[in-house]
Order: C-alpha cells, then sequence, then structure tokens
C-alpha cells in the first residue's frame, strides 16, 4: 500500500471512531449493522427466496424501462410532428 492510501485509510478510520464517540451516532451503526446481519443470514439461509426477490425486481424494473422507453418514443415523434409543422409552414 502506497503512503497516500494509508493516510487514506487512517484518515477514515479516525473520522469513523471519532464518530462513534457520540452516542446516537454510535446507537445508529450498531442499528444497521445488527439490520445487515440479519439480512446476510436470510439471504444465507434462503437463498432459492433471495434470487427470487432479486428476479421479481429486475423483471419490474426491466417493465418500467419499457415503459419509459415507449414515452420517450412518444415525445420524439411529437417533436418531430412540430418540426415538419414548422417546416411545412
Amino acid at each position: 500500500m502506497r503512503l497516500w492510501q494509508k493516510g487514506i485509510v487512517f484518515g477514515a478510520l479516525t473520522g469513523f471512531l471519532l464518530s462513534l464517540i457520540q452516542r446516537d451516532e454510535r446507537q445508529h451503526v450498531m442499528d444497521c449493522s445488527k439490520q445487515a446481519t440479519s439480512k446476510m443470514k436470510q439471504v444465507y439461509q434462503h437463498p432459492s427466496d433471495s434470487v427470487k426477490q432479486l428476479r421479481m425486481k429486475l423483471n419490474d424494473i426491466m417493465v418500467n424501462m419499457d415503459k419509459f422507453v415507449q414515452q420517450l418514443d412518444q415525445v420524439e415523434r411529437k417533436i418531430d410532428e412540430r418540426i415538419e409543422d414548422k417546416n411545412g409552414q
């Protein structure tokens, strides 16, 4: 590791440790860590459910992307119509 990289890591760790001095920040880190651990256990214990959820999310994204592309096509057609109307006058 280069010296500047060590400095960045040291600075980040120092900042993290100093932020833990505040009680509410420390509690927030603990809560988030517990949630992450719980989710990781869930994924590990039920991988097929996790894959199913991921597929559903990806499907939703694809459907929404298709709708978005259709809307962009409509906007493009409207713009082309307006340009043709102005050029035709």
